[in-house]
């Protein structure tokens, strides 16, 4: 290949990847900036959070598979919040589990009625997260049900938050949290969990709900109305990635999903890059599966917060994926052509380099308005474009062959747990 050729399939190349890239940085600039200015809303509102007279009645669903390190934390915290308690039970569905999961949650329920254990029997177990959650739907009492992980931590005032903004909006289906890192100091993945966490809820939830009024549930910290949820179908138990599925089947039936970042929960993430692979790979199988659901009726969905939606499944686990790949390969490409024919200043790969600086930006907004720009942070979030984001690239590949190459069934696979440090809120 001449070097007139190379230069010109290195430059379109280029040119195609900054597209991209500029196209992703736009977006979440605009979102960042909405982002922030609902920060400031909500950190009035969570100053007047209304007291109801009479609160309604929550039934807590808690989808457990052997959570016997992190059950008898994630329940003391459940029944210890700041709610009324004679208008709380909380379910834990146990999953089948193997180990002392079971005995824990029996050990409480004698101590707190509130409390109650549905169990799976062996052989039908196994079924993934939305499975157990339909069946602890058809034990729950009560109108609005919460949803929280078998390792969360939710402060107090959490649940009263989110059932407060439920109370005040009819038009409302779900009203979602914000999830924290409660290990993020352990090392350089946790840390970088935490800071794509902060950035994720503060451009993407935040930003969307105060510019299109749309977010995501999430798979923990959420209430949500049992008409809604039973209208829209319930769980889907062959998805996955649950939260993602239900969330467009909902908007479906015109409902909103709305994003209180003042109620709280934390959990530990992965501490083990296995571990977030395997749970990453769930993660973009789950999404995949949403796009090849409702993607062949795209035409037919009129509605613009369920188009929005689908059209950010598919930002994050294929355009960006792509843009990845095309700037790698730009990097790689423009440091061999500069070996091979001398140092020179390519105006492309500058805009390039500014891309990265702005959305590097981006999450510097977003780590502020949590008080965490600090320079650790900063730095983890310089590094991750190195690090974290090529390893979404592997996920992401290895989804798509598993899912077209393989055409593999998805299983559900539980993350393996780790005790995170307890958090209350001020922490």
């Amino acid at each position: 290949m001449s070097l007139d050729l190379f230069s010109l399939v290195h430059d379109s190349l280029l040119a195609a990847a900054l597209v991209g890239t500029w196209l992703i940085i736009a977006l979440y600039a605009v979102l960042s900036f909405y982002g922030y200015i609902y920060s400031r809303e909500s950190e009035r509102a969570r100053q007047d959070v209304p007291a109801i007279a009479d609160w309604p009645a929550v039934s807590i669903l808690v989808p457990a598979h052997n959570e016997e390190i992190v059950m008898a934390g994630t329940i003391e915290s459940l029944l210890h919040l700041d709610y009324p308690s004679d208008k709380l039970e909380v379910i834990v569905i146990d999953d089948s589990s193997t180990d002392r999961t079971r005995q824990v949650v029996e050990h409480i329920m004698s101590q707190d009625r509130r409390l109650k254990l549905v169990a799976i029997p062996e052989g039908l177990g196994g079924r993934g997260k939305s499975y157990a959650l339909n069946v602890g739907l058809a034990r729950a009492a009560h109108e609005l049900v919460a949803v929280f992980d078998a390792d969360n931590t939710p402060e107090p005032q959490s649940l009263r938050c989110l059932v407060a903004e439920m109370v005040a909006d009819a038009r409302l289906a779900a009203a979602v949290g914000k999830v924290r890192t409660s290990n993020a100091a352990t090392n350089f993945l946790t840390r970088c969990i935490a800071v794509e966490f902060v950035s994720f809820q503060w451009m993407v939830q935040a930003g969307r709900w105060r510019l299109f009024r749309l977010a995501s549930l999430p798979g923990t910290n959420y209430v949500i109305r049992r008409e809604a949820l039973e209208r829209a179908g319930g769980w889907d138990p062959t998805a996955i990635a649950d939260d993602a599925e239900l969330t467009v089947r909902l908007s479906q039936e015109g409902y909103q999903i709305k994003f209180v970042p003042y109620a709280v929960t934390w959990e530990p993430e992965p501490q083990d890059w296995g571990v977030w692979l395997r749970q990453r790979l769930r993660w973009a199988r789950g999404g995949t599966y949403v796009l090849r659901k409702f993607l062949p009726r795209l035409h037919r969905l009129h509605r613009r917060d369920l188009l929005l939606e689908v059209m950010h499944l598919f930002l994050i686990y294929h355009l960006f994926f792509v843009v990845m790949l095309l700037s790698d390969f730009i990097l790689i490409s423009s440091a061999i052509a500069g070996i091979a024919v001398g140092a020179k200043t390519n105006p492309l790969l500058v805009l390039w380099g500014l891309a990265v600086g702005i959305f590097l930006l981006e999450i510097a907004i977003a780590l502020a308005i949590e008080n965490e720009n600090t320079p650790v942070n900063l730095l983890v979030a310089a590094a991750m474009y190195f690090t974290y984001c090529q390893a979404w690239i592997y996920v992401c590949a290895k989804a798509h062959y598993l899912d077209v190459v393989r055409q593999e069934r998805l299983r559900w696979e539980k993350t393996v747990r780790v005790a995170g440090p307890a958090r209350t809120s001020g922490q």
